[in-house]
């Protein structure tokens, strides 16, 4: 059961990446952060209530970690996000998201003393070489590596490896903290760290001349991308090592590319179903270490 969270929860973030790209036609970058987060908190509120006299008996150690995770597990990653999409493209959040798993790994094995068996790497390698398939239809081709898309590039590769943060200090909070009070705190932290840095340079008065695609898209990332999708996640890391969990990111570049053929008419490549096998591959690789 909690593998079926896991992936639900990523095909769910993964389809963010497509949905983003939407809603950026109608808010800029900072608004639109602004924005997810704010509604994504304000679903939020009402478990972070309930929860209040739990929250209130955590350590200040598991404290420490709620606010890092919400700044820099969190709104950190959420926002470079946002921005690398712009700059580049929801083809290469989708690969370079793997950056995250990657690091999950890796964080777990040094700081949680999680076993770094060979079937975990085993996944990584299988997940990886499916995303890079399916991203770059073929084998990877490095030749325009410096292109102009190389600056949101990057920064999705950074933010692949912030989102790390989430799992790795998450999952150590997790194991006094109830999941639903600590997905609630954090994303709640996280809205008010936005909130901070995005709130002077708003513009309200602009939002109501935004189409109603970008306000549909906006919604959806903040109740199926920011709510729905991080509860699952948080249940099912509360009952599985980081490291099982993190293979099964590599099922966003898949939802990406069906996203396309579904609704932007894009071919189903041979590439992309035989990336699609290796991710599900390492999928079951991972479901099995």
């Amino acid at each position: 059961m909690p593998y079926l969270l896991i992936a639900v929860s990523n095909i769910l973030g993964g389809s963010t990446y497509a949905v983003s790209v939407v809603a950026l036609k109608g808010f800029p970058e900072k608004d639109l952060i602004l924005l997810r987060m704010a509604l994504c908190a304000a679903l939020f509120v009402p478990f972070l209530w309930r929860g209040r006299r739990r929250l209130s008996a955590a350590t200040r150690g598991d404290w420490a970690r709620i606010w890092a995770v919400g700044l820099f597990g969190y709104a950190l990653p959420l926002s470079l996000g946002t921005y690398g999409v712009k700059l580049s493209s929801a083809t290469s959040a989708s690969l370079l998201v793997g950056i995250e798993p990657v690091t999950i790994v890796l964080l777990s094995a040094f700081f949680l003393g999680e076993a770094l068996t060979g079937l975990k790497i085993l996944s990584l390698v299988l997940g990886l070489s499916g995303a890079m398939l399916i991203a770059f239809q073929g084998f990877p081709d490095l030749s325009g590596a410096f292109s102009d898309r190389l600056k949101g590039d990057l920064i999705l590769a950074f933010h692949g490896g912030c989102w790390a943060l989430y799992s790795v200090l998450g999952k150590s909070a997790l194991k006094r903290v109830d999941p639903l009070d600590f997905t609630a705190a954090t994303s709640v932290i996280g809205f008010l760290g936005v909130a901070l840095w995005a709130l002077p340079g708003a513009n309200p008065s602009a939002w109501a001349a935004a189409p109603l695609t970008a306000w549909y898209a906006t919604t959806y990332l903040a109740v199926a991308g920011g709510f729905l999708a991080v509860i699952l996640w948080n249940i099912a890391l509360n009952k599985v090592e980081a490291s099982k969990v993190a293979n099964f990111i590599f099922l966003q570049p898949v939802v990406g590319v069906l996203l396309g053929v579904g609704f932007q008419g894009d071919p189903l490549t041979a590439w992309s179903m035989a990336g699609g096998a290796l991710v599900l591959g390492g999928m079951y690789a991972a479901s099995r270490s």
